[in-house]
């Protein structure tokens, strides 16, 4: 196995690309961080009635969330039978007061507790079904209805996670008089690069006035309104918000959703324009992503459709920002990695570490065309990965 020193891959203002495309480093993510920290897996409104499910990961584990069909309390449970170890849910999503292993029948309640098996006489006195339920996660915790899971029994409190992203995610819940719902379905696409591709283009307002060109001046055209960015970059602002977030508060409205801001909420978490983005890492070189537009709740079915339209226009199948971000940001990165020579094997995250603010909370700030949120992410990124656990 070849000896990976994370130390050596990441300096001020730049890292080495065999973060993107070692196998033994995609493994170390894997447990190092998406098994020690806070991941997102559900929104309340997916699991909304007793009995409905979702069947999500963290890392390579599948995992189920569901709402129990009498207490109506939400559980995260590994999607492994105990019997013979095959996932007991296929279903995306859906509603049930039990699931079956299909393999030899082990029927499980949707709290996950083990109610029966065919042929139960083979088993004697010793077997105790109440220890054979379906493995809960060991830590679950929810704040304004996102549901976040941990795989370590220990670790800060998913409050203490979220720290400075908090009242950002109270300000998004608060758009809706009645709060916010996932309900309205997902855009679903994946791409042949590693996942930190996606969380680095969440919030990157330095590629916007050229990788989205055509977009912007279709907008003009239609709006009658040229976008200036070098006005914008200026005035705009990218905060480095600790634990791996970080937050892009927009000057003004860009034409592609309806929040003032785009946030990463550490490691697969993303709210930009008016959705809800989820990073999934399948491998070192292929990753899944989800898109939820944001439905308000206690609103006309107009403004939500409004919401809807707008979404589609950048973010959709047949929209603009995909498309440009999965060819240009993703395909040919992935392509230009392959690329290596001497001193030409890193890649540059440093604009603006010149003219970075620091707060009295410690938050770093510096203008939008600056990177930032990368440096956050790869803070982040590095603490965890040259960390056994967390403490």
């Amino acid at each position: 196995m070849k000896t990976i020193n994370i130390e050596e891959l990441v300096k001020d203002g730049a890292v080495h690309g065999d973060i993107y495309n070692e196998e033994e480093i995609f493994q170390l993510e894997m447990t190092r961080i998406f098994e020690k920290t806070w991941v997102f897996v559900a929104h309340e409104s997916e699991i909304a009635n007793p009995g409905d499910y979702k069947t999500t990961v963290i890392g390579e584990h599948p995992l189920i969330v569901t709402r129990d069909s009498d207490t109506e309390e939400i559980f995260v449970l590994f999607n492994r039978c105990r019997h013979r170890a095959a996932t007991v849910c296929q279903q995306e999503t859906g509603n049930a007061n039990f699931f079956r292993c299909a393999y030899h029948g082990w029927t499980y309640s949707n709290n996950g507790d083990l109610t029966g098996m065919p042929f139960q006489d083979g088993y004697d006195e010793h077997f105790d079904r109440c220890k054979m339920g379906l493995i809960k996660v060991p830590r679950v915790g929810i704040y304004q209805g996102f549901i976040f899971a941990s795989l370590s029994e220990e670790g800060p409190s998913l409050e203490e996670h979220l720290g400075h992203a908090r009242p950002y995610i109270d300000y998004i819940v608060g758009t809706g008089p009645d709060g916010i719902a996932l309900n309205a379905g997902a855009h679903k696409y994946s791409f042949d690069g590693n996942w930190k591709l996606q969380i680095e283009n969440t919030i990157d307002p330095y590629h916007l006035s050229v990788t989205h060109r055509s977009f912007f001046n279709i907008l003009s055209k239609k709006t009658g309104k040229k976008i200036n960015f070098n006005r914008m970059h200026k005035s705009e602002k990218i905060r480095d918000l600790g634990n791996g977030h970080s937050l892009y508060e927009l000057g003004g409205d860009l034409g592609i959703g309806a929040l003032p801001f785009n946030l990463i909420v550490f490691p697969n978490l993303g709210f930009l324009g008016s959705q809800v983005r989820v990073t999934r890492p399948i491998s070192v070189n292929k990753t899944h992503v989800f898109l939820y537009p944001i439905m308000l709740k206690g609103v006309s079915v107009e403004e939500n459709a409004e919401r809807l339209r707008k979404h589609e226009g950048f973010y959709g199948p047949a929209g603009f920002g995909t498309v440009d971000d999965l060819e240009v940001g993703f395909d040919r990165v992935a392509e230009g990695l392959k690329a290596k020579g001497p001193d030409g094997e890193w890649l540059e995250i440093s604009r603006g570490m010149n003219r970075e603010e620091v707060d009295e909370q410690g938050i770093i700030t510096a203008t939008s065309s600056d990177e930032v949120s990368a440096r956050a992410l790869y803070k982040e990124w590095k603490r965890l990965m040259t960390a056994g656990s967390i403490s």
